[in-house]
């Protein structure tokens, strides 16, 4: 009877072990499947968090390059204007961390929704648009840091940026002519980081940061060259552009033609009947836009479209003025004539005649 009893309990305990080491078996197999690239620089199985990671932002001023899941549309624009750093791929991100007891056994890190990866070189990030980096220390103890997290904007792409006349130039022969009261800004767009600034340079000058609220003017007259170029907060800065601008500060000339020309009588100036004044213009640098003409004082000046006649009698004044593409305005010329439309009367009468010898 004993030996039977004793029996029956070493089976029982066998029964027992043999549970217990199914069950911790399983748990193993259990973490290896929820983490199968988890591995310690020991081969031994890395060290979990006890609690749930804070995720910290943090920023550096470093950058990164490489490939990332890009977030939807709205959440990526939210998070864009809340970015720790604005790079672009050539930004390089290095890790570093210290420990006071058990020093440092790694540094692991992830892009976007990826696997944590240990970090052995800089960090890059190719991708244009939102990336956030997470990233934690392991020290030799097996306690692991809160992840810390870093958005950033990568940016690869320079600004545009156009040049902005507030009044527009005007084209003749490819020459762009403005007048000397005109300014200039400028318009920049990037789509991702935004831009940082404009900067230009006029003639022989200096590049210059420019300021919106202080609008370019050119003040030498005659032929002037305008470079300018943008810089995007990614420090992407567009290519060089430039223009040439002349000031044109001459005013047209104009000038009264009759026809047939005026004549001077006791002191006066006459014009014949049916006598044609043309108005003639010219301007050497923008062209001529208009010529204006006011005929026996008129209220108003009217535009010139042809020659001028005028017939009635009596004391008459034609105005002209010349206005140039860049909008400088000629010295008002005038001509006053009087026109005698009557013809003279003849009248014949008898005088005494010498009588006949």
């Amino acid at each position: 009877m004993a030996v039977s009893a004793y029996k029956k309990i070493i089976a029982l305990a066998l029964v027992f072990a043999s549970v217990s080491l199914f069950s911790q078996a399983n748990e193993n197999l259990e973490d290896e499947v929820a983490d199968p690239k988890a591995t310690s620089s020991s081969e031994s199985t890395e060290p979990k968090e006890n609690t749930e990671p804070s995720l910290k932002k943090e920023a550096t001023s470093t950058s990164t390059t490489r490939s990332a899941t890009s977030t939807s549309t709205k959440e990526s624009e939210t998070i864009a204007n809340n970015a720790d750093l604005y790079i672009n791929s050539r930004t390089a991100f290095e890790l570093k961390a210290s420990d006071d007891s058990s020093q440092v056994d790694y540094i692991e890190y992830r892009v976007n929704t990826g696997d944590f990866i240990k970090y052995s070189s800089p960090v890059t990030i190719s991708t244009e648009g939102v990336s956030q980096i997470t990233y934690r220390a392991v020290d030799r103890a097996g306690n692991i840091e809160p992840s810390r997290l870093l958005t950033v904007v990568v940016d690869n792409t320079p600004p545009s940026v156009l040049i902005m006349p507030v009044e527009p130039l005007h084209i003749t022969q490819g020459a762009n002519y403005a007048s000397k009261s005109n300014t200039f800004t400028f318009k920049a767009d990037d789509a991702l980081s935004g831009v940082e600034k404009i900067e230009y340079s006029i003639n022989e000058s200096g590049f210059e940061t420019f300021a919106a609220d202080s609008p370019l003017k050119l003040e030498k007259s005659g032929s002037n060259l305008i470079r300018y170029t943008a810089t995007d907060n990614s420090g992407n800065k567009s290519r060089e552009s430039s223009i040439a601008v002349i000031i044109d500060e001459k005013a047209p000339t104009v000038e009264i033609i009759p026809n047939v020309p005026l004549v001077e009588i006791d002191g006066k100036t006459y014009s014949k009947k049916g006598n044609v004044f043309t108005i003639r213009a010219f301007d050497g640098e923008s062209g001529i836009r208009r010529v204006l003409v006011k005929v026996d004082g008129d209220e108003e000046f009217r535009p010139y479209v042809d020659g001028i006649v005028v017939d009635a009698q009596g004391e008459h004044k034609i105005e002209a003025k010349a206005i140039d593409n860049v909008g400088n305005e000629s010295e008002l010329k005038a001509i006053s004539f009087l026109v005698d439309v009557n013809p003279p009367q003849s009248e014949i009468k008898k005088i005494s005649a010498e009588p006949a010898e």
